[in-house]
């Protein structure tokens, strides 16, 4: 079992670093055998274990395993990268990261310990916690995005399956990298539309 974690936990890692490296612009510019070649040999140089540990195992172990909704994050950007479009609407791709922003800025300070409450605790299969993410995860899917709904989906059907080490249910929902890239993503949208407004 701790090499099936090891392994998944090693993916998501490789996954990050391929989809950013498909998006330098210098690697794109590249034909594309060149490109697939390079590409490749990332890879393999991330797996590869020296003097006893991978790129990719020292990533993981600077950052941690990434949380399901980063890898569908992932998954998503490269496919775009890859076929030349959008494979959700922007609009539902912004939601998507507005809820994470606000689930990120409540969890963290009481994570934290900024409070008496941690909600990290209700990660441990509490049955109120699993109902709430039933019922949200019910209204995103006819209220306000269907992207956000499978994230919350597939997140908990690999907690139930043990994909990570973890056995808490809100490392496969959050993660910090994302926390930071959803509310980066938040306040630029809002500076954006700031602008227009004031144009």
């Amino acid at each position: 079992m701790q090499l099936n974690t090891d392994l998944t936990g090693l993916f998501g890692i490789t996954l990050a670093i391929f989809t950013l490296l498909v998006r330098v612009p210098r690697i794109q510019a590249f034909p594309p055998r060149q490109r697939a070649a390079i590409l490749a040999a990332a890879v393999v140089l991330a797996s590869i274990p020296l003097w006893g540990l991978s790129l990719s195992g020292f990533m993981r172990g600077i950052s941690g395993d990434l949380s399901i909704a980063t890898l569908l994050v992932l998954a998503l950007a490269l496919a775009r990268t890859l076929s030349g479009c959008a494979l959700i609407e922007e609009a539902n791709r912004l939601r998507v990261l507005r809820a994470i922003a606000v689930a990120a800025v409540v969890f963290y300070p009481f994570a934290l310990g900024f409070t008496a409450f941690d909600p990290y605790r209700l990660g441990y299969g509490n049955l109120w916690f699993l109902l709430a993410l039933l019922g949200f995860t019910l209204w995103s899917t006819l209220r306000y995005s269907m992207l956000l709904a499978l994230v919350i989906a597939l997140a908990v059907a690999a907690w139930s399956a043990g994909w990570y080490e973890s056995t808490n249910l809100w490392d496969y929902l959050l993660d910090p990298w994302l926390a930071i890239y959803a509310i980066a993503g938040q306040v630029k949208y809002w500076w954006t539309q700031g602008r227009k407004t004031n144009a």
